[in-house]
């Protein structure tokens, strides 16, 4: 049995899946930002990808959570 290449695999595939979450979390903040500096929601969803209900949501979700 070869289980170093398999757990290879697995922390490639654990190391993409964190890189995946960094860059959605990143992609929120910024869209986030981008509605509260005035750009219509309907053009932040469509470049994020995020829906204008969820792009709503975060954005109030964000102003509860202190700096």
């Amino acid at each position: 049995m070869d289980l170093p290449n398999l757990e290879l695999a697995v922390q490639r595939l654990r190391d993409a899946e964190a890189a995946m979450d960094a860059a959605r979390a990143d992609v929120e903040i910024e869209a986030v930002l981008a509605v509260r500096r005035g750009e219509a929601v309907e053009d932040v969803s469509a470049a994020s990808g995020i829906t204008p209900h969820d792009l709503v949501r975060l954005e109030k979700t964000a102003e509860r959570r202190p700096a």
